[in-house]
């Protein structure tokens, strides 16, 4: 075993900083250094796809079998999941191991953690999405605006009030629009902890219900509000609080407006309830729903689920602002059936 593992340079293979592992052609871990061990336990023996990939059955692109094959090298990019269960991404380098005849007995993998490097790609790739989506959110809402006033001129060449109420009503519009828009940025961009008011979760949700209700009669959405009559005060922020359920309401109010089937009444409800000391805030929409990977991206920063028309800003404050208050927010959804978020945040206790 030695000429075709590990242990003439054991010492020295151990403090190498990468994972290293020798494979027989059945695939059996023969040897493995010490930092393999420490994040895979000691699986001499056991299959390496069972080991790093939890399959039952040998991976359809394994470079071990391909060096094998033809007794060269290969390097390829592998999603592993340690004994902890952690997905970690690696580049994966495998080298031949001949005998003294120069038959191949074995396989040597080298492999490089590269999860922090990717983790960071993934994070400039979602800010230069999100950078466009900006760009792209604030061209349009400046186009308004220019028609806006554009309108008002006229009004006001022509005299003519109907134009200038128009006009300005775009105006307003779009300033509203921008302004939420640039709020939103700042209050992802810092850390803080909110200041701890008493907040009545169920006024605040009537509040928003109302505000809402005419964006959802616009687009022929029907918008039910099943608030619980007791109060459900929060320690918070009021102006947060408003914030999530508004960012909530308005996420599911556009997801039924880009649901295409003509089948169904469009709905959305906003509930509130008590469970135990916590308030719970709903809310539902019988929109087009989400598939699985969807779901599990949902509250990560940036991402959003209308293709080009969204920034993901909304769920991203929601997401904080249910965290920093000490709660939680999830979803629950599948394709074509809806979804609901549901947020829990721990409610005043009175001695």
């Amino acid at each position: 075993m030695a000429d075709a593992g590990l242990k003439p340079c054991r010492n020295l293979i151990d403090e190498v900083p990468c994972f290293i592992s020798v494979q027989d052609r059945d695939l059996r871990i023969i040897e493995a250094n010490r930092t393999f061990v420490e994040s895979f336990g000691s699986r001499i023996g056991a299959h390496c796809y069972e080991v790093y990939k939890r399959r039952s059955d040998r991976c359809p692109d394994c470079p071990v079998l391909e060096t094998f094959d033809d007794g060269k090298r290969h390097a390829d990019e592998h999603v592993w999941i340690d004994s902890s269960g952690k997905e970690m991404y690696v580049v994966v380098h495998t080298s031949p191991i001949r005998d003294s005849l120069g038959e191949i007995t074995a396989v040597m993998e080298v492999s490089d953690d590269i999860t922090e490097l990717r983790t960071l790609q993934d994070k400039l790739a979602a800010l230069g999405g999100l950078v466009s989506s900006i760009a792209h959110s604030i061209k349009n809402m400046l186009e308004g605006l220019r028609g806006g006033v554009y309108i008002v001129n006229l009004g006001l060449r022509d005299n003519n009030q109907r134009d200038i109420r128009t006009g300005w009503e775009m105006v307003e519009r779009n300033v509203g629009r921008l302004s939420a828009m640039i709020l939103d940025m700042l209050y992802c961009s810092k850390d803080r902890a909110p200041r701890r008011l008493p907040v009545s979760v169920s006024a605040v949700a009537k509040e928003v219900a109302q505000l809402f209700a005419p964006r959802a009669a616009e687009r022929s959405i029907r918008l039910d509000a099943e608030i619980a009559g007791e109060a459900l005060t929060v320690p918070g922020e009021p102006k947060d609080v408003h914030s999530l359920i508004s960012n909530l309401l308005a996420n599911a109010i556009d997801a039924c407006a880009a649901d295409e089937s003509d089948d169904k009444e469009s709905r959305v409800v906003v509930r509130v309830l008590s469970e135990g000391n916590h308030a719970v805030v709903e809310v539902e929409d019988n929109g087009p729903g989400m598939d699985d990977e969807t779901r599990a991206r949902l509250f990560s920063r940036f991402f959003s689920t209308k293709g080009g028309l969204g920034t993901g800003l909304g769920l991203m404050v929601a997401h904080k602002v249910a965290t920093e208050h000490g709660g939680t927010i999830a979803v629950r959804s599948a394709p074509g059936e809806g979804a609901t978020f549901t947020v829990r945040l721990p409610m005043e206790v009175h001695q």
